[in-house]
């Protein structure tokens, strides 16, 4: 069973014993079918049958021309390879392969790999990553198989130098091309340029395959979460690898935003340019593998005069990057199963939102959870306080309601109405004392989701926890999950014939909870703490008042 299916469960079972504790003294109920994707030939229609007939790009290694177009180079036998371009900022590494001026190697120096030693390491070894072509009418110049001269033939940056270009020159019987990356210390994202040297419209073909190379504790999780993405005319699309791998490729007609590859926590992406026009088209298959999920994504985008551009962006999934580099891209990372998604990531943004901003006063994340717990229960504080006196009053009134069961029992519809009678005199609520206790569930999802892929819990240990985004391997936490969620039943509970259900539950849970994020189990038992410590008050407030109200009726 996946951590998701866990995790539902999980939810389910609490929902499910939440109403029907209820339902027991009252006697007193859901997915949506999965939205289509959204059409992509235009802006604002769904992604369907008219998207997949729109004409799938060709890989940039495919259709080599026969002759060379008008004022282009004719291309040349390859030549030996030459050395990389090696590229170094505060953030990242990149080795630029001055054949073609594709990526060889990508290294996210501030994010330790952990199945290496070093860094994230983005790029396969051996991976196509950033192949182009560019196609001219009924001609294409196969750039990936130029050889191009450097200029510098190094770059390394620190912080507070401004960004440089690099550039990559062609000359040919007399042409030129002329590639240019800049970078920026400060970020991720890579402006690209292409100057074919003269004046032609066409697209420029950029190829990504064929996976994002794992650096994860569980690798297996990880390419299990890699997709293929792209936002086309406002609506995100997503695919794995499998729901592309029969030979059928998914052709996307624009505007399009961006397209690339996503796994777990890092990107390899294509973005339309800040102030340019977006993509044309992008075209996403599933490529045959015995072992790891691989795609081919190819993007199109357009060349005017005879100049294109675009953004390039391999780095890591930080929110606020995402959030003010291009719009939609903080959402490429989809919070929640597609049915229930419309209600978990407006908290799951939220989540992040008030966490990051936590953690700029408290260094640790684990502090920050605690913190974050603390607020929700006072947020929640009014809601829970009623909640206990509902199901108190509830309680109270059962020897009334079953008093009107034992007399209507041959009518219930005058059986049902007697009982609401009494709950309107007596202005009790029979839902009051689950209402509360459910609005915070959607929380829970989200914080699950959001531990699944925020990248700022990736690594983060605290106290005996290596790893806020994995499994406790010592199992405390979801033990003491367990052991709060009990006695917190326990204070509640007053029915025997419910004891049952007391103890099976934070059973259930603990066994769920045991390969979830310790993050999301520390929050949960955490606030599990917090809940018993509010019902115990509430406990004792309540038989304080009723020995006050006892002694005073007593004759002095």
């Amino acid at each position: 069973m996946t951590d998701q299916k866990r995790v539902l469960l999980a939810f389910v079972l609490m929902a499910v014993v939440l109403v029907a504790s209820q339902w027991w003294y009252s006697r007193m109920t859901p997915p949506p079918e999965p939205v289509a994707p959204a059409d992509t030939t235009a802006p604002g229609r769904p992604v369907g049958r008219e998207a997949r007939e729109t004409p799938a790009l060709q890989p940039p290694g495919a259709g080599l021309p026969a002759e060379p177009v008008d004022g282009m180079p004719e291309t040349g036998p390859p030549s030996v390879r030459p050395a990389a371009v090696i590229v170094e900022t505060p953030l990242y590494r990149l080795s630029i392969d001055p054949r073609g001026g594709g990526i060889r190697q990508a290294s996210l120096i501030r994010y330790p790999s952990f199945t290496a030693p070093g860094p994230v390491e983005l790029v396969p070894p051996d991976a196509d990553f950033l192949r182009r072509a560019a196609d001219l009418d009924d001609r294409r110049v196969p750039i990936h198989s130029l050889d191009f001269v450097a200029s510098p033939s190094s770059i390394r940056l620190v912080e507070g130098d401004s960004a440089r270009t690099l550039t990559l020159t062609a000359d040919l019987d007399g042409g030129r091309i002329v590639q240019s990356y800049r970078f920026d210390p400060e970020d991720y994202a890579v402006d690209y340029q292409l100057d074919l040297g003269t004046p032609v419209d066409g697209v420029l073909v950029t190829g990504i395959a064929p996976r994002l190379q794992s650096n994860e504790k569980n690798p297996r999780e990880d390419y299990g979460q890699l997709r293929a993405v792209a936002r086309v005319g406002g609506e995100i699309v997503t695919r794995q690898a499998k729901d592309v791998d029969g030979g059928e490729a998914l052709a996307l007609g624009g505007p399009i935003d961006w397209a690339g590859l996503r796994n777990k926590y890092f990107l390899a992406m294509v973005l339309a340019p800040p102030q340019g026009p977006p993509l044309s088209a992008t075209t996403i298959a599933g490529v045959a593998s015995d072992t790891l999920p691989s795609f081919e994504i190819i993007v199109g985008s357009p060349i005017e005069a005879g100049k294109g551009a675009y953004r390039i962006y391999l780095g890591p999934q930080e929110y606020r990057r995402l959030a003010t580099l291009n719009e939609g891209l903080d959402d490429v990372n989809e919070y929640g199963w597609s049915w229930i998604r419309w209600m978990i990531t407006p908290f799951a943004k939220g989540i992040v939102i008030v966490m990051l901003w936590l953690h700029q006063f408290i260094p640790s994340y684990g502090i920050v959870l605690i913190v974050f717990g603390l607020l929700v229960r006072l947020v929640m504080w009014p809601l829970t306080t009623k909640s206990y006196h509902s199901i108190r009053a509830m309680q109270e009134l059962q020897p009334e309601i079953q008093q009107l069961r034992d007399q209507y029992k041959n009518d219930p519809q005058r059986m049902q109405q007697e009982t609401m009678r009494l709950y309107r005199e007596k202005k009790v609520n029979p839902l009051g004392g689950c209402l509360p206790n459910l609005i915070p569930m959607p929380i829970l999802f989200a914080l699950f989701f959001v531990f699944q892929g925020t990248i700022e819990f990736r690594g983060q240990a605290f106290l005996w926890l290596p790893d806020l985004s994995q499994p406790d391997p010592l199992y405390i936490l979801p033990i003491l999950m367990g052991l709060t969620m009990m006695a917190s039943s326990k204070l509640t509970a007053t029915d025997p014939r419910m004891a049952a259900m007391t103890y099976l539950m934070p059973i259930v849970l603990t066994f769920v909870f045991l390969t979830l994020a310790a993050g999301l189990v520390l929050y949960y038992t955490f606030s599990n703490l917090l809940t018993f410590i509010q019902q115990w008050w509430l406990h004792r407030s309540v038989q304080r008042e009723a020995a006050e109200a006892a002694s005073g009726a007593t004759p002095g």
